[in-house]
């Protein structure tokens, strides 16, 4: 009597389901290496720029009322402007941006971690002290000076990291420096009581060590972003893509074996 063919019947074939099920190890086992693999890397790379001291910038004194009054002046002007349509003008010097980080409720955040100490024509440059955790290991802290350049982006103004350059005098990966923007600024253009104001900016420039604001209602506001901050998002598509691609995978293996299971059961 000659052997059935299970394929010819739809029973169950033990080598089809062993080789599907091996696929699905197979990917799974690869994509949990490719994660252990970056959580090395990206550990490692944090542990060489960072240290365990924490070096806070240097913060403002805000007992000059005259100088908080005339800041408080000029950056309520410029928002009436801004508010009423007009075009309007800026320019705060180093001082003025300490100033402002140690003074406005809304910049807090950056108070334990940057403080300007240069402008020049082309870039910012700033004391840096960023808290970043290196894997499960705890808190660590990125002491460094970092230059920026600073555009226009959907409105808003977006520090483009052009350099770091840590305390401990290792190198920074570009991966890092390309992120930082987002980790900036980020919150502040999403916030609603800033957004009348500080998303319709068109132009920003650095001269004679100030930093100049404009915004000029004739001027279309840019609608993209630049490359460098697309790339957090690129990423978390690529991540989302493949964990889809698993589910479904792992989803046809179940139907398939309950299937062969109805047809063995026949």
């Amino acid at each position: 009597m000659s052997k059935p063919n299970t394929e010819a019947t739809g029973k169950p074939t033990p080598i089809a389901g062993c080789i599907i099920f091996i696929v699905i190890i197979g990917m799974v086992i690869f994509l949990a290496g490719i994660a252990f693999y970056s959580y090395r890397e990206n550990k490692a790379a944090i542990i060489s720029i960072s240290e365990l001291e924490k070096k806070t910038p240097a913060l403002a004194s805000t007992e000059d009322n005259s100088a908080v009054t005339a800041l408080d002046k000029k950056v309520d002007t410029f928002s009436d402007a801004v508010r009423s349509g007009q075009r309007a003008e800026v320019s705060f010097t180093v001082d003025e941006m300490n100033l402002a980080i140690a003074h406005y409720p809304k910049l807090k955040a950056f108070r334990d971690t940057l403080s300007v100490i240069e402008i020049t024509d082309k870039t910012i440059i700033s004391d840096i002290c960023f808290t970043v955790r290196a894997g499960f290991d705890g808190l660590r802290y990125v002491n460094a000076t970092m230059t920026v350049e600073p555009m226009i982006a959907m409105g808003s103004v977006f520090p483009i990291v052009s350099k770091i350059t840590p305390d401990n005098g290792n190198p920074v990966p570009q991966k890092y420096t390309k992120e930082l923007p987002t980790f900036l600024f980020s919150e502040y253009r999403k916030d609603p009581d800033l957004a009348e104001v500080y998303n319709k900016l068109s132009k920003v420039s650095l001269k004679n060590g100030e930093i100049t604001i404009l915004s000029d209602p004739a001027i279309p506001i840019e609608g993209e972003i630049p490359e460098d901050l697309e790339s957090e998002t690129e990423r978390a598509f690529a991540l989302f893509g493949l964990l889809i691609f698993m589910l479904v995978t792992t989803v046809i293996f179940l139907l398939w074996v309950r299937k062969r299971k109805q047809n063995a059961a026949k």
